[in-house]
């Protein structure tokens, strides 16, 4: 029962294809397995830059939120006047609660600026409003820190607006604070 080779030959070749079909079928699974893979992944991801985006507007919004109060709890106005042969002022205060203090300090345009403010309240932070801006910060402490410098890009009274954010001042919390502003020639 020899089987020739001219019948042996088709029958390898016909297991060999069933084979290939097999390996191209177990490819194209593994391809879709990975596909789904990443589709779910990318998902994923997305939803974390979803959360984080909306996390980042909430804080946004909050800063906003406590503009938006110190305006309308009142804010006390301070004139910064330097003394005689000086360009600094230290003013040391405290805010509690929803207290607000904007000191005004006459810049010329051009002209070196340096503010600082120290602490122990982690909720105080000040702003820097241009001259004739009531609310739109050009610097923003609660993001930045307290510590500023900067050259007026314009002259007048710049506001200095010492505030808390809103979590701790609607705690009542005290801010005992230190405020240095210097200005250049």
């Amino acid at each position: 029962m020899k089987m020739s080779i001219k019948y042996f030959t088709p029958l390898v070749a016909l297991l060999l294809a069933v084979s290939l079909n097999s390996c191209k079928q177990e490819t194209k699974d593994k391809l879709k397995d990975a596909e789904e893979a990443v589709v779910e992944e990318t998902k994923q991801a997305a939803e974390k830059v979803g959360e984080a985006a909306e996390s980042a507007g909430d804080a946004v919004k909050e800063a906003a939120e406590d503009v938006a109060d110190a305006v309308e709890d009142g804010i006390e106005k301070v004139r910064v006047q330097f003394d005689a042969g000086t360009s600094s002022k230290t003013v040391e205060s405290s805010i509690t609660g929803r207290e607000t203090v904007d000191y005004l300090l006459n810049v010329k345009e051009g002209q070196p600026m340096n503010i600082s403010m120290a602490t122990q309240n982690t909720s105080a932070y000040f702003n820097i409003m241009d001259p004739g801006e009531e609310n739109e910060a050009i610097y923003n402490g609660s993001i930045n820190g307290n510590q500023f410098e900067g050259t007026a890009a314009k002259s007048g009274d710049y506001t200095i607006r010492v505030y808390m954010m809103r979590s701790a001042a609607r705690r009542g919390e005290k801010a005992d604070y230190r405020l240095e502003m210097i200005v250049g020639n």
